[in-house]
């Protein structure tokens, strides 16, 4: 069964989006996925495809994954990798027990809280920092981004508001979020099999959607070094999120 437009759509610009800057593949093709198919296929197949598109791109950064560093943020910090397990056992749990419109709705709020943190974020780089918060904390992070991991693929959200928090600089940022990605998808993958979730139709789903996110992503590469600034980009890409966030709604109010 092809793809329709609007998950084709969806899966390319989330590649577009991670070669340009790192983030949001998962919030694009789970999102546009999630329209047609329920969350327990497009979950763990959109992880694979994440995956796929982790590699190159945490060999590009390699030169900013300094250990002393990264022992400060999740899932390397000493609590903080026993709460990103139970974390995503709990949101394996979630992903296989909780109604696909639920699912939906949940997912449509993680991309609406992300939204409003990239906007809150550009309104200005000379804000204050915020008070010492869930989010600042490692193991508190870890373990809110292993449920969100585990259960919509989306627990880069809480990571990021982790290190936005921190103020990390932006060549660790990729790279820490791209290592807590590996790490917390090794687990999903561990989590996602003893609890049956890797079946043909998963597979097929992400043979189906592979060579679309590459393109994207090459693309977003190209992008990156062609335009001078990446205010425009964030806009375009903060709206097409939003704009999924409401089909998610309704798709969810209809079902």
């Amino acid at each position: 069964m092809p793809l329709g437009l609007v998950a084709s759509i969806g899966i390319f610009v989330g590649g577009v989006s991670f070669g340009f800057a790192g983030f949001a593949f998962a919030l694009f093709a789970t999102s546009a996925l999630a329209l047609d198919a329920p969350p327990h296929v497009v979950v763990p197949a959109v992880m694979l495809v994440g995956d796929t598109l982790a590699l190159p791109l945490l060999w590009e950064h390699r030169r900013h994954l300094d250990r002393r560093q990264l022992r400060t943020v999740p899932p390397f910090t000493l609590a903080s990798l026993a709460l990103l397990t139970a974390g995503v056992a709990f949101g394996a749990f979630l992903l296989g027990h909780v109604p696909s419109a639920v699912g939906r709705l949940a997912l449509a709020a993680v991309v609406l809280v992300f939204v409003g943190f990239q906007v809150r974020r550009g309104l200005g780089p000379a804000a204050p920092l915020p008070p010492v918060r869930w989010w600042r904390r490692p193991a508190s992070a870890a373990f809110a981004g292993g449920t969100l991991d585990g259960w919509l693929g989306t627990g880069g959200v809480a990571i990021a508001m982790f290190l936005a928090a921190r103020r990390v600089a932006p060549g660790l940022f990729v790279a820490a979020i791209l290592a807590y990605f590996l790490v917390s998808d090794t687990i999903r993958a561990v989590t996602y099999a003893v609890l049956g979730y890797w079946t043909a139709a998963v597979f097929a789903l992400y043979v189906r959607t592979v060579l679309i996110a590459v393109a994207g992503y090459l693309g977003g590469i190209l992008l990156r070094r062609l335009l001078p600034s990446e205010r425009a980009f964030r806009a375009v890409v903060l709206v097409l999120l939003t704009a999924y966030a409401v089909a998610l709604i309704a798709r969810s109010v209809a079902s």
